[in-house]
């Protein structure tokens, strides 16, 4: 009975809701100023005959309640002429009435929700009011392509490329010539030994826009070259949203094809407690788990105990690969309280999981040099060459909360949090020859990496009318974010054999490092942030509005890494236990430890730890002045205070009372470096101290000038600079699979500083239709690269980081969208670039080849191959090409084709005579089908790399001309099915 009563209300529910709207409908859109664009504050919006009035918010917007009918509207703002619009209101979807203050021009569209910024045409208009050069891609955009992350979809933008699937480099500058904001705050870097923020682990699925803005203005911090990336998400709406989304997808190398996996992790992408290092707080008390003894230490018979407290799991298991799925949910409303405020809310939650498989080829070789002077005639000898099975499970867990208040018109506070999660599990079974030693061998390596992100954003926004007609405008934002990397029991496994051994079965155990090995290692950087913003309008002397800018930011981050390094040595050889493939469950039994058949101890020959941090204060002041109505500048200058600080250690040393001095040489000459280093006075490696501090005045200077309607030339010179990251400060490096090259960092590093120099025209052919061409020039001073050391006995290269000499790069992009029938839309984007970096003086190379500098000296320990070279990771020539089809007049069916090529680019520096890696130009190609049915469902049907396009790598063999390979591998097809619907 209760049960037929509740669906007899539902009903009578269902049937009255349209009813109670019958008599309402609803005016809303944005007031903007004609003159520069900005939008306008304040302004009213009356309807004299039902006393009915509303005023603009910070974004121009408005909305208002009307009965159905015919209005006769005005829009009111003192400083402006009063506007009227007729306008017919009907039940249902809003009348959109957007309004130009000083032009003529309308623009009346039917839509639903609040206006958001998240359309194409609303972000190209972004970008048109920019005083800074800018692209960007929209959140309608985002939700159209067959993108998954925000790599994937920043790789579609003007001067993007993505270097291995994750990493931007903005006009072929590396990533540590970009920054990463969230929500206008940075964003702290999850990878150890990278200050790049790897944008694979946000869902594309919490993306409202992602923009790029490539010339420096003094509000935006100076850390930046190549351009800033400023990702948002999304906002909550107007009205009530849900909408909820699942999918299903694979690929065809992979899906129901052999899979290996060690079941790692949880389902939302964190460390499972099994996996945790149950020795790491001794180890975080500075007390190494190795056999001590009669002088102290920990007892032979303890330590003999350690295997046990390990997780046993050494061999993955093995079965069909299972289809990806992904699934999303969002909801957003906006609640009005009391008469003049208003709470909106938006929660959402993406998850994807994904399993590929991947063959990979690879060899290294030595240089075989008629001359160390020249790389001409030299011979390349493999050193090592391996065939790997790559098995990939990757989940990405997104969510994002959004709250504001508005108080009042003009006075707004706000919560943005963001939190994601991403768990990559990796399996690597692999063949190969060490030349070096004669051998083969085979190995296996599984590693499991939890990867996670909060950033926490409180502000607000606030509205001043206590100076005049026109409000200042006062915005703050507080900013706590942190990044998390946890690496659980990395786990290596090697056996090998003579080539003089003709039985192919009589593969026996590598017997020491890395050979059954386990390593633990986590990051965590933590950053503080608080932003302060105060802008003042003022009228030029001919009565162009003006504004007056300037404010705060400080930063406060801190940055750990531990890793600790567990093995086994053999005391009494069993030889049953020594052929492959008898795995680490039988060999690396807690009972053979027991017995003393095997050793287990903890690995610390070279430094596993450091701790750094940095403190960051900066100020600027800039000012956006017209001089003509259509011809404005924008100038000022950002004063930085920078102090970095990195002490890389060996954990047993936290208790040595002299690790507490943390003292370094504290010297930039090398003179006296060197005669401290002679005299034991200091270490080679600084003691493992890095520290930098550098005060830098960054000056700007733009100007915009729109010549004719909708076309606009944008010139600007400015100075920016980059410092070298925490991580490239610490002299520390690790290998992460056998036979795979290590970087080590460099406490000497100095900080960068660019010279930038931009041109560019932009045609708004339409809300939608742009054409952009421009160039720009860099001359960078002191630029970091990375550089060869000299290594032998080694079937791995040996790398660090240096102040190269002096390095330039010129480009030219281009831009075109444009609706070219009411069907097809095309759109297109490309750059051409040149790069050069002089890494060291010929003359200082010469000395050091000639063994005229002192062998400590820095310069002497420098090998690399080429003295002048294009900047690592550096395209020539990148293009996307899109070509959208709607397939009915309602656009309500599209199919969409999505190309992106990039051109050679430098893969890995050459080193000891190597010559460099390049990595040979690849070109994508995806496909998107998307359907509506009605106004709830929508279908999207995507693949991606239709081609399976192969990746490859070379090095050039100078004595035969022939190009050897060094990395090859396949991607396969995916393909996905994603239904979603909506309220």
């Amino acid at each position: 009975m209760k049960l037929k009563k509740i669906l007899t209300l539902f009903l009578i529910t269902l049937v009255s809701v349209p009813t109670w709207g019958q008599g309402v409908g609803k005016i809303r859109g944005k007031i903007v100023d004609g003159d520069n664009g900005e939008a306008v504050f304040g302004a009213t919006i009356v309807v004299r005959s039902i006393k009915k009035f509303a005023k603009t918010d910070f974004d121009g917007a408005y909305d208002l309640e009307l009965p159905i009918g015919t209005h006769e509207v005005e829009f009111q703002m003192l400083g402006y002429s009063p506007q009227k619009r007729s306008v017919n209101v009907t039940a249902g979807k809003p009348q959109v009435v957007n309004i130009t203050f000083g032009l003529q021009t309308l623009e009346t569209v039917d839509v639903k929700g609040r206006a958001l910024n998240d359309a194409e045409a609303a972000l190209l208009a972004l970008q048109k009011k920019s005083s800074a050069v800018s692209d960007g891609i929209s959140k309608e955009a985002i939700k159209k392509s067959p993108d998954s992350s925000a790599g994937e979809v920043v790789r579609r933008v003007t001067g993007i490329t993505l270097v291995g699937g994750k990493f931007v480099f903005v006009r072929g500058l590396g990533e540590r010539y970009s920054n990463t904001e969230l929500n206008d705050t940075l964003v702290p870097s999850t990878e150890p030994d990278k200050r790049v923020v790897a944008l694979d682990i946000f869902p594309s699925g919490v993306l409202k826009n992602v923009r790029i803005i490539k010339t420096f203005i003094p509000e935006l911090p100076a850390e930046f070259s190549g351009g800033l990336v400023k990702i948002e998400t999304q906002e909550y709406p107007e009205e009530k949203q849900l909408s909820v989304s699942v999918g299903a997808g694979g690929n065809y190398n992979t899906t129901g094809h052999k899979f290996l996996n060690m079941n790692q992790g949880n389902m939302l992408g964190g460390v499972n407690s099994n996996q945790t290092n149950p020795l790491a707080d001794s180890g975080n008390k500075g007390l190494v788990f190795e056999p001590g003894s009669i002088f102290g230490g920990i007892p032979p018979e303890v330590t003999q105990t350690g295997p046990v407290l390990f997780n046993q799991k050494w061999t993955p298991n093995s079965g069909p690969a299972p289809f990806d799925k992904n699934f999303s949910l969002n909801y957003g409303d906006t609640f009005k309280i009391g008469s003049t405020s208003r709470l909106g809310i938006l929660v959402g939650t993406t998850y994807n999981r994904n399993y590929r498989f991947r063959e990979e080829s690879s060899r290294t070789y030595q240089a075989s040099q008629i001359s160390e002077l020249t790389p001409a005639g030299t011979r390349l000898i493999q050193q090592q060459k391996q065939d790997a099975d790559l098995y990939i499970e990757e989940r990405n867990w997104g969510n994002n909360l959004n709250l504001a208040y508005e108080i009042t018109k003009g006075q707004q506070i706000f919560m943005k949090t963001l939190f994601s999660q991403q768990g990559e599990s990796v399996v690597r079974d692999s063949v190969g020859q060490d030349n070096i030693n004669s051998a083969d061998f085979k190995s296996l390596t599984t590693q499991y990496t939890s990867s996670r992100v909060f950033h926490n954003t409180f502000g607000g926004d606030h509205a001043l009318n206590w100076f005049g007609d026109r409000a200042h405008k006062f915005d703050w934002r507080i900013n706590f974010a942190q990044a998390v990397r946890e690496q659980p029991d990395l786990q290596q496994q090697v056996w090998r054999k003579s080539f003089s051994d003709p039985n192919p079965l009589n593969y026996t155990r590598l017997g020491n490092n890395p050979d059954a090995s386990r390593f633990f290692s986590d990051s965590v950087d933590n950053s503080r942030t608080a932003k302060f913003n105060y802008e003042i309008p003022f009228d030029q002397w001919s009565g162009l509005k003006s504004t007056f800018k300037l404010g705060s930011y400080t930063l406060d981050r801190e940055k750990n890494f531990r890793f600790h390094e567990y093995g086994q040595k053999t005391n009494f050889p069993i030889p049953a236990l020594e052929y492959y493939p008898v795995p680490g469950e039988i060999y690396s039994n807690p009972l053979l430890f027991q017995q003393n058949t095997y050793t287990f101890s903890e690995r610390q020959v070279e430094s596993n730890a450091y701790d750094a941090f940095q403190r960051l204060q900066a100020y600027y002041s800039q000012v956006e002045l017209p001089i003509l109505p259509k011809l404005k500048v924008l100038f000022g200058a950002r004063y930085e205070d920078s102090y970095q600080k990195v002490r890389t250690f060996v954990t047993r040393d936290v208790n040595n009372p002299l690790f507490t001095l943390d003292y370094g040489c504290g010297v930039r000459s090398e003179d006296v470096r060197l005669a401290l280093v002679k005299n034991n006075a200091c270490d080679p490696t600084n003691n493992g101290i890095g520290e930098l501090r550098t005060k830098d005045t960054l000056p700007s200077f733009n100007l915009n000038w729109e010549f004719k309607d909708n076309q606009i030339l944008r010139v600007a010179a400015t100075q920016t600079l980059t410092r070298p990251d925490l991580r490239e400060l610490s002299p520390f490096g690790f290998t992460p699979y056998f036979g795979a090259n290590r970087v080590f960092g460099n406490s000497d590093l100095r900080r960068s500083y660019i010279h930038n120099y931009d041109v560019r025209y932009e045609y708004y052919l339409s809300s939608s239709d742009y054409i952009g061409i421009g160039a720009f020039f860099k001359q960078i001073s002191s630029p970091i690269e990375m550089i060869g050391q000299p290594v032998a006995g080694s079937i791995s290269q040996r790398f660090t980081y240096v102040n190269a000499e002096q390095g330039t790069i010129r480009g030219v992009e281009l831009d075109f969208r444009k609706e070219i029938t009411d069907r097809i839309r095309f759109e297109t984007n490309m750059f051409f670039i040149q790069s050069r970096v002089d890494v060291i003086p010929w003359e200082q190379y010469i000395a050091a080849k000639m063994g005229v500098l002192d062998p400590l000296s820095k310069a002497a320990a420098y090998n690399p191959t080429n003295l002048s070279r294009p900047l690592q990771g550096q395209s020539p020539f990148v293009f996307n090409i899109k070509l959208d089809f709607h397939l009915d007049e309602k656009k309500r069916h599209n199919l969409g084709f999505y190309y992106n090529y990039f051109g050679d680019r430098l893969y890995s520096v050459g080193a000891n005579g190597l010559p460099d890696a390049y990595e040979r130009a690849v070109g994508l190609t995806d496909v998107v089908f998307t359907t509506k049915r009605g106004d709830h469902l929508e279908f999207k049907v995507s693949a991606q790399n239709i081609f399976d396009t192969r990746y490859r790598v070379y090095q050039k063999n100078e004595l035969t001309g022939e190009k050897e390979l060094f990395l090859s591998y396949r991607t396969g097809v995916s393909y996905s099915f994603q239904a979603t619907y909506k309220l």
